[in-house]
């Protein structure tokens, strides 16, 4: 019989984890929270600004621990939380018997193109793409300029971040799923055949579930849309990423 547990997906932002997440919201039998919950502006916000301001870190423990007895699945971008807090998140979730899940991207360039898109023109989401381009491209408004010293920050705290958590998980011996976004959303088999089988290593059965199955596999994606030329310092960040990254 499966036996489900709830998930501790950890990734970086514009990886695809929002739409993963979302599918196992659906048919996992546990509560999935706020994306990315530590973040200073989501709901488990103030534990993370609580434990920055006192350092307390036997009170930052104890209140990652009461939250994840509740058995909720979590999506966790680790560049955005202070490492101290993943560390305590990770040990806490492995106590808890979580599932985890490490979602990356290959193409390092175009995952950090994407983030200072949006960071540039405030659009996150298709939706938004669809709302905000039109009113950009038509001199309405205006994209921010690209701060190239923060995209070569950003390079190097990416790798930072990742390779340290991946050496957490090391060396406390847990065991985790690598999904890589290319072969779930790029790859030869529909998305819905990876999330199924991501599912079923959960222990969550979803053959009752075709209808979300589906519904991955129609998903817009979203794109540029031509926003490029609109984006102040934008050919230098895709030079400066061509320098650093390694793809």
């Amino acid at each position: 019989m499966p036996n489900p547990r709830p998930t501790l997906t950890i990734t970086l932002r514009r990886t695809g984890g929002t739409s993963l997440q979302s599918f196992l919201s659906q048919v996992s039998p546990f509560r999935s929270v706020e994306h990315e919950p530590f973040n200073p502006d989501r709901i488990w916000g103030p534990i993370v600004k609580a434990f920055q301001e006192s350092g307390d870190e036997q009170a930052l423990e104890a209140s990652i621990d009461a939250l994840l007895k509740e058995e909720v699945n979590i999506k966790h971008c680790i560049e955005v939380i202070p490492l101290d807090v993943t560390r305590v998140l990770i040990e806490r979730a492995k106590a808890h018997n979580y599932y985890f899940i490490v979602l990356s991207r290959k193409n390092t360039t175009r995952r950090l193109r994407s983030l200072f898109l949006a960071k540039a023109t405030g659009a996150w989401s298709p939706e938004q793409e669809q709302e905000r381009y039109p009113a950009i491209m038509s001199g309405e408004t205006q994209a921010e300029s690209l701060d190239i010293q923060k995209v070569r920050k950003q390079v190097w705290h990416d790798f930072y971040v990742l390779g340290q958590t991946l050496a957490m998980l090391r060396y406390r011996k847990i065991d985790y799923n690598w999904v890589v976004f290319e072969e779930i959303y790029k790859g030869e088999l529909p998305v819905s055949v990876y999330a199924a089988n991501l599912a079923g290593l959960i222990g969550i059965d979803v053959s009752n579930e075709q209808d979300n199955l589906r519904s991955l596999n129609e998903k817009g994606q979203q794109s540029s849309g031509g926003i490029e030329a609109y984006v102040p310092n934008y050919d230098e960040m895709m030079r400066t990423l061509g320098e650093l990254c390694v793809d």
